[in-house]
């Protein structure tokens, strides 16, 4: 007992002389608070608990003097959402904990992989496999202390990432490497209000953006070109498209017959010293040996992606879309795999050849290159014929493993897929245009964005530039943000978000149809973007005779999705031909119903209806501005006074 006390006498001794500290350090010039946070951090008077408070502490009053005080308290209490945990992820996770951002939620849907830890620092050997969100989140709580973090490990095209998922955050971070994926982000963002701050980079070139809706032009506005960059994850474990393909087989190119590189995104994949001791043995060793290796990258590595896989059990690789594939199979696949006839090809380079060819080509050139004079020296040269038959090969044979299309799958699968077989000549064209991810672009990208996160915490939205990042002048080279094109069906300001609230069990669909009227639609027809189609149209006669129907029908029976609960979205416009031709102002309604268990559906806080009116407003007055400037020409024209 007498030690508990005393414990407890020394444990409160500790306490105050930690409140005096703090009380010193308020009264010392701003200069000389780094000396006196080491005297006492160093010294072994305060517990590791007292040394992480005046730790915390020191770090928030560096803070105080680099921002006002309003700007300190929006950017400590923000709670933001970053999309994307990789090479610019981990640089953008630094630099916003490290300037103050305390609340966050991270998501990603990648796995940590070998090949990520020469760039992304905040994993290591041991994380391997796990999910990046995850790893990132108790990395950097390593570092700083009194971090909110959620990790999500999932994609954003899953339905839970809806309206409402958004609507919770005051800053979007986007931090993605897919094109499709930063333009669903982008338009999420606009229809739930909120700002996403962009980055994106490929090689030494790159570019960070605000998006903000009415304010600046999105990623759907005048979408990037697809750059030849591509993450790491996707070459290695699932290919979607023929360039990934390529860029497989390009690095094992390099990695085969080039000098040792432990930064080669495949070095881990077979132990190279031990396979080239056997150069000497000749021609015919080298290619039993490029046999074996044939089955380890084509079978084994395969097959490891597949659970339980054996020989026998064809349905499962089927079921996941992976096609583990030995060399002794190959050489009997005299297939084509093309829909055109390539006898009708003269080039023999631009033809497809059977299947079998590709397979015994690999193991060919895989033998041959491996014994010229140059070897341990030789890089990916595309007007090297020899190693663009070998890069072909292995293009066509990765394709094998990985496409839907000429297998026994759904045909409507096989059209969506997106891989297909390669032409030496197309392979030589495409594998020449590939830049590389270069980690510093990732960094400078990171630290412009935290920068454009100032200035929004701030409001300063007229200081708020699109940096470009090029080699041309060696410099960050910032533009002014582009107003949103008219036509845009995302970011235009003719565009009327409407966020409600129903029980989806008792709310019949009338109710979406009453929320238009409201706003001034008649004559409406109504798209869904859940079914992919117009299921309303007051004006439309092949619905004319469903329309009663569909009205009295609860919004859970019109959701034809699996989810039948998932938040519907509804496109409205009007089709009163008089009225669209003089008087329409082009305004494009967006309804998006979210499910609740409410007795009465309502309109969410998220729709400003005064802002949403205004809107309107002023839109018509534009429009009767251009009709009676147009009425003025006419009258100039034909020489009547107006």
């Amino acid at each position: 007992m007498s030690i508990q006390i005393s414990g407890l006498y020394f444990y409160n001794i500790k306490q105050k002389l930690l409140l005096k500290i703090i009380f010193h350090l308020e009264k010392r010039p701003q200069n000389q608070l780094f000396d006196y946070q080491n005297l006492f951090i160093k010294s072994n008077i305060l517990s590791v608990y007292g040394q992480q408070k005046i730790k915390y502490y020191m770090n928030n009053k560096y803070l105080q003097l680099l921002y006002p005080k309003e700007t300190y308290d929006k950017i400590v209490n923000s709670n933001i959402l970053m999309i994307g945990v990789g090479g610019i992820g981990c640089e953008l996770l630094k630099v916003l904990t490290k300037a103050g951002f305390r609340r966050m939620t991270i998501l990603d849907l990648d796995k940590i992989e070998m090949t990520n830890l020469n760039r992304q620092f905040y994993f290591r050997r041991t994380h391997v496999g796990m999910s990046k969100a995850e790893v990132g989140k108790v990395s950097v709580s390593r570092k700083i202390e009194n971090l909110e973090i959620n990790a999500i490990h999932g994609s954003i095209f899953e339905d839970r990432f809806d309206v409402e998922f958004y609507s919770q955050f005051d800053m979007v971070f986007c931090a993605l490497d897919n094109a499709a994926a930063r333009e669903h982000l982008g338009r999420m963002c606009i229809k739930s209000a909120k700002i996403m701050i962009d980055a994106g980079t490929g090689g030494f070139n790159g570019q960070a953006n605000v998006i903000k809706r009415f304010f600046s032009q999105c990623n759907n506005c005048n979408p990037a070109p697809q750059a030849k960059s591509f993450a790491i994850c996707t070459i290695r474990a699932s290919p979607s498209e023929p360039i990934h393909c390529i860029t497989f087989g390009m690095a094992l190119y390099d990695l085969f017959f080039g000098p040792l590189d432990d930064s080669n995104y495949l070095a881990n994949l077979l132990n190279l010293q031990q396979l080239w001791a056997q150069r000497s043995q000749g021609l015919e060793r080298m290619k039993e040996i490029g046999v074996e290796v044939f089955d380890q990258i084509f079978f084994q590595q395969i097959a490891q992606g597949l659970k339980e896989y054996t020989e026998k059990q064809e349905n499962l690789s089927i079921n996941q879309y992976k096609y583990p594939l030995k060399y002794e199979d190959a050489i009997k696949d005299q297939n084509v795999y093309a829909t055109q006839d390539q006898n009708n090809i003269q080039d023999k380079r631009e033809r497809l050849k059977p299947f079998s060819e590709y397979a015994k080509d690999f193991v060919e050139y895989f033998a041959k290159i491996s014994l010229f004079p140059e070897f341990g020296t030789l890089k990916f040269d595309k007007d090297d014929w020899d190693a663009v038959k070998f890069v072909t090969a292995v293009t066509n044979i990765r394709t094998y493993n990985f496409t839907r299309k000429f297998k026994n799958v759904d045909q409507q699968k096989q059209d969506s897929d997106k891989l297909k077989y390669l032409s030496e000549a197309q392979v030589r064209k495409d594998g020449g245009k590939i830049i590389p991810a270069i980690a510093s672009t990732n960094s400078i990208a990171a630290s412009l964005q935290c920068v454009d996160a100032f200035k929004v915490a701030a409001e300063k939205f007229n200081l708020l530039r699109l940096g470009w990042i090029s080699t041309a002048r060696d410099k960050i080279g910032p533009t002014f943000l582009q107003e949103p094109y008219d036509s845009c069906l995302n970011c235009s300001k003719k565009n009327v978000y409407i966020h409600a609230y129903a029980d989806f069990d008792t709310t019949q669909f009338k109710f979406v149809v009453e929320i238009a009227r409201i706003f001034g639609v008649s004559h409406l027809d109504m798209y869904s973007q859940n079914t992919g189609g117009t299921i309303y149209g007051e004006k439309n006669r092949q619905l004319e005779k469903y329309n009663q129907k569909t009205l009295v029908k609860t919004l859970k029976d019109v959701n034809n999705d699996e989810n039948p609960y998932i938040s519907q979205t509804y496109c409205i416009s009007q089709q009163e031909l008089l009225r669209k031709f003089f008087w329409d102002t082009c305004l494009r309604f967006e309804i998006i119903i979210i499910h609740r268990k409410i007795e009465k559906p309502q309109i969410s806080e998220a729709t400003k209806l005064e802002d949403i009116f205004e809107q309107i407003r002023q839109l018509k007055f534009q429009k009767y501005q251009e009709l009676i400037q147009d009425r003025k020409s006419q009258n100039q024209q034909y020489g009547y006074a107006f």
